[in-house]
């Protein structure tokens, strides 16, 4: 069904660059540490997308950007008619958007993320919204706290009629703190869905070993025990200058019915995947256990149809897992997830014309949801399998075209892409 696409204006003020060249400080004087967190300012990338996805006669067309500095994504927006089931399993019309600011001086080490989604619920009058804030500061050596609060007000699948409302916030506080090459991360929040409240407390342990290697192992305990989280992660993160070794990491999340897992590898001399990056995601991944799911993609900055993880090496391979223990019927829990195997290979130094880095990926994707066996009058967990493909190429260096085809379901994701230095 033909759907008018969802439009809103979102007007960002915000100049995060004020100082685009490094100012020597005076003699006397302490160096300016305005940027000592991110590393010094560069000029700031655009980056436009037009994207359409179509399975069958659904589809979902969008426009989606971002500007990325030294400060990775410090702004992005996306405005999608999704005729396809989103998370909540229900097609909508979507309007997206968040910054990253320095409000102090353009100062690194005092840090304001804020970001929300409007949707409507298509052929209804209902709508949803989600939003987060959440601000950190750094301005002590190897201390840093941050305080974030979360909001959901959107529907689920109900029980007696198609759509459930439900009210789902968080608020959390977390500190770190840094002994040489050990690091200890306390966390407190509280949680609220509808009128159940949620208390949550806990720690981890960061440990950074030679080569650049880590180790980071946390637990959370909540009210209610079957929300309690583990966290593991180990990798080794790639140095500002390539030493021709690669990349990797692991992070294992784990509660009662529930298993998180994604691992990555990069190598070759285009790794981007260097010290702050493993560091954050490792502690984010840790932290985002306090925060909702709903606000995951706009943490992340994770937008774009299709994204730009490939160019972070020359040959990159994701490993994501997911299972979520869901009780269909009494005494009878079934699993609802998927498994991912990602591999790309970016030829970064061809160029031929006006051509240049194609990207070709190889993805193996295994879906798994509850199925109704009526023999058994129980639901079984039903397994598909598929692979799919990537083919992009980059036109006059500011155009990327990147097409992802999943035979066996007739799916087609186009993304057409500008880049604006």
């Amino acid at each position: 069904m033909k759907t008018k696409v969802f439009l809103l204006a979102i007007l960002f003020l915000t100049n995060l660059n004020t100082f685009c060249q490094e100012v020597q400080p005076p003699p006397g004087k302490e160096e300016d540490l305005r940027h000592s967190v991110f590393g010094p300012p560069r000029p700031s990338i655009w980056e436009f997308q037009l994207s359409y996805k179509t399975e069958g006669i659904e589809n979902v067309s969008s426009f989606d950007f971002y500007r990325k500095d030294q400060r990775n994504k410090t702004l992005f927006f996306k405005m999608a008619n999704n005729s396809l089931n989103n998370r909540n399993e229900f097609r909508v019309q979507e309007l997206t958007g968040g910054a990253i600011l320095f409000p102090i001086n353009d100062d690194d080490r005092y840090q304001l993320d804020i970001g929300g989604t409007y949707e409507k619920l298509t052929d209804t009058l209902l709508n949803g919204k989600a939003f987060y804030s959440r601000a950190t500061l750094r301005s002590v050596p190897g201390f840093w706290f941050r305080v974030g609060v979360e909001y959901f007000d959107g529907y689920t699948v109900g029980h007696n009629s198609p759509y459930r409302n439900t009210i789902v916030n968080s608020n959390y506080f977390v500190a770190k703190y840094t002994f040489d090459r050990f690091s200890i991360i306390g966390l407190v929040g509280s949680g609220k869905i509808d009128d159940a409240l949620n208390t949550r407390f806990g720690g981890a342990g960061l440990i950074e070993g030679p080569y650049n290697t880590f180790l980071l192992g946390g637990y959370i305990k909540s009210d209610e025990p079957k929300e309690n989280v583990r966290t593991i992660a180990i990798g080794r993160s790639a140095p500002f200058r390539a030493d021709g070794l690669p990349s990797t990491i692991f992070i294992w999340k784990h509660r009662d019915n529930y298993d998180f897992q994604l691992g990555g590898l990069f190598w070759g001399g285009n790794n981007l995947f260097v010290h702050p990056a493993a560091i954050g995601m490792s502690q984010g991944i840790f932290i985002s256990s306090a925060a909702l799911r709903e606000n995951s993609e706009l943490r992340q900055g994770q937008l774009m149809s299709i994204t730009d993880d490939y160019r972070n090496s020359d040959v990159t391979l994701f490993y994501v897992y997911l299972s979520q223990g869901i009780e269909m019927i009494p005494n009878n829990i079934s699993h609802i997830g998927f498994r991912a195997i990602q591999l790309y290979k970016l030829f970064n130094e061809v160029k031929v014309s006006v051509f240049s880095k194609p990207v070709i990926g190889l993805f193996y994707n295994e879906d798994i949801e509850p199925e109704f066996d009526p023999l058994s009058h129980k639901f079984t967990d039903k397994r598909n399998t598929y692979f799919s493909y990537q083919a992009g190429m980059t036109f006059y260096d500011i155009i990327i075209l990147n097409v992802v085809h999943i035979p066996e379901k007739s799916d087609w994701t186009v993304a057409l892409s500008y880049i604006y230095f």
